[in-house]
């Protein structure tokens, strides 16, 4: 049995989930207990020659299982439910943590490894709070009973399987932590295995380019074999773990059984006390066999929990419900509750900005001035690490600055007065109004009438409606039965749906071709009527009716020539 303290507090935040699901596992156990009274009732019945207590006992057998099945799938869904909840929360509050500047700008952090945690990991604790969780509850509530029934049947049988659960339960703890050593390397080494492999497919265009794919190949097979080797260290400490279990049930189950044969033997009761010693004898370990099963089902996220703990999901103080994290480019700070609309800004000024990265000799930027306004398009231009998404994460909110301010309409900008489209957007597998709602988490969701004003605005609403199902239609991982222009102007939508009153957008027509790109450049002209749109861009088509065009140049802006 092993107790992991963050996710008892997790499931303890769903108290009604948790003792819905728990009461209806108690329920299907109590079935399986009244089934095994029935089947010694029969029994004892064909030995007296009682055919109307057989056919009873028989009527009562189908339909103690039937009231089984039914309550066996209402407990599924149930733990299922709660299951969703805590990896629900553990997401939200995961991804609240990792959108932070320090880890968004930590240079030694893996990608594969925060992919790893933020989605194998956090999945996989599904099966210790649904399944696992409920089953030591179980443990605790019903063998006790059952193993009072059975001393009121027969004081001896009773002593044997009590001491048989109590083995069943204290012998593997220290196998156990054992596992829990082993299990940080396990993950430890799923976690490599995942980063080089993104990393590698990332940069396979550049492996291949310098010649490296050999080596490359190399050390995916050292990480494949050191998970390989983690992971049978782990399945022999879990294979004795389950020996033990076994042995105890076993033990118990035979020793119990020889004091129902001398309880028979000595004519100390009639037969069918014999029987249901027999019976609820072996009854009392069936808890105990579904920890034991449950326990290897939910491994995996057990020994995720050291990396989800790092992410900071498991924060203190953090509520179960509460605000969800950021969507695209979103700042996660909650909403203030005054600030001006899109309607409302008027103006972001930017004064004497400076910001340098800690360690780095020179400043990125150098006291630095912009007025964006709206009901027009301003756009900066510069070379590759000139600081233009430097001074987008300082208006984000993701970087203070050393010196200077950011103001919007006279006072200090916040996080939430920003939404941002970024070069690549992101959507996930779900249909186009789930990926259009993302960016209001914890809110009523969208209305159609919304839905459609901001996809009207975007100038991607018309072909939504002509796709299958409209705005239920199913969009694939990343979008790619998207078209790229179709891409960007969703995710565009998605921001104007946040109602907020700047907008930041990030090589909006980087990946598309030139009849795309004027569509979304048209539609950003169209935008900055009721909002400040400021866009990075490096393609001089992009640039064309730009009211404002700012060039970023050794940390100075500059304007140039639309």
């Amino acid at each position: 049995m092993m107790i992991v303290r963050e996710l008892w507090r997790e499931a303890a935040r769903f108290p009604a989930a948790l003792a819905w699901s728990t009461g209806l596992l108690a329920l299907v156990f109590l079935t399986h207990v009244a089934q095994a009274v029935a089947i010694a009732w029969s029994m004892s019945a064909v030995l007296r020659g009682r055919p109307e207590d057989v056919l009873a006992a028989l009527a009562l057998i189908v339909g103690i299982a039937l009231a089984r099945t039914v309550l066996s799938l209402v407990q599924a869904s149930a733990a299922a439910g709660l299951g969703g909840r805590v990896r629900q929360a553990l997401r939200r509050r995961a991804m609240r943590a990792a959108l932070v500047p320090e880890r968004l700008h930590d240079t030694d952090a893996r990608d594969g490894s925060m992919r790893s945690a933020l989605g194998d990991g956090i999945d996989g604790t599904d099966a210790y709070v649904s399944k696992y969780i409920p089953a030591i509850a179980q443990v605790f509530l019903a063998c006790p009973v059952i193993v009072a029934a059975l001393a009121v049947l027969s004081p001896a049988a009773g002593l044997c399987v009590a001491a048989g659960i109590v083995l069943a339960l204290l012998g593997p703890m220290a196998w156990k932590r054992m596992m829990a050593r082993r299990g940080l390397d396990h993950w430890d080494s799923y976690e490599d295995l995942g980063s080089d492999l993104l990393e590698s497919l990332r940069g396979m265009a550049t492996l291949r380019t310098l010649g490296d794919v050999p080596g490359t190949r190399r050390r995916l097979h050292a990480r494949s074999e050191a998970l390989r080797r983690a992971t049978e260290r782990v399945m022999r400490v879990s294979l004795a773990e389950t020996a033990v279990i076994d042995f105890a049930v076993q033990a118990g189950v035979v020793a119990a059984a020889v004091a129902a044969l001398g309880h028979a033997a000595a004519g100390q009761g009639p037969a069918i006390e014999v029987y249901l010693i027999l019976l609820l004898s072996s009854e009392a370990f069936r808890p105990v066999r579904d920890l034991s099963r449950h326990w290897h089902a939910g491994f995996l996220g057990l020994t995720a929990i050291p990396g989800l703990a790092r992410i900071g999901a498991f924060a203190a103080g953090s509520g179960a419900a509460g605000s969800g994290a950021p969507g695209e480019g979103l700042a996660g700070a909650p909403p203030h509750p005054a600030g001006p609309t899109a309607e409302q800004a008027g103006e972001l000024r930017v004064t004497g900005l400076g910001f340098g990265y800690p360690g780095a000799r020179d400043d990125v930027l150098h006291d630095l001035t912009l007025t964006a306004r709206r009901g027009s398009l301003t756009a900066i231009t510069g070379e590759s690490g000139a600081g233009k998404s430097t001074l987008f994460d300082l208006v984000l909110g993701f970087l203070t600055p050393d010196r200077g301010g950011i103001a919007l309409d006279g006072r200090p900008v916040r996080p939430d007065d920003v939404a941002v489209v970024s070069q690549r957007p992101v959507l996930f597998a779900g249909s186009v109004r789930d990926n259009l709602a993302a960016t209001r988490p914890g809110a009523a969701a969208p209305d159609d009438a919304d839905l459609a004003a901001a996809c009207r605005s975007a100038g991607i609403l018309d072909e939504i409606r002509r796709l299958p199902h409209g705005f239920d239609t199913e969009v694939t991982e990343a979008g790619t039965n998207l078209s790229g222009g179709q891409r960007q102007r969703l995710a565009l939508a998605r921001a104007l749906l946040a109602r907020r009153p700047v907008l930041l957008v990030d090589e909006p027509t980087s990946a598309l071709d030139a009849a795309r790109a004027a569509e979304v450049v048209d539609t950003l002209h169209r935008v900055a009527r009721d909002r400040i749109v400021i866009m990075i861009s490096h393609r001089p088509e992009t640039l064309t009716g730009a009211a404002h065009v700012l060039r970023l140049d050794a940390g100075h802006l500059e304007r140039s020539a639309p």
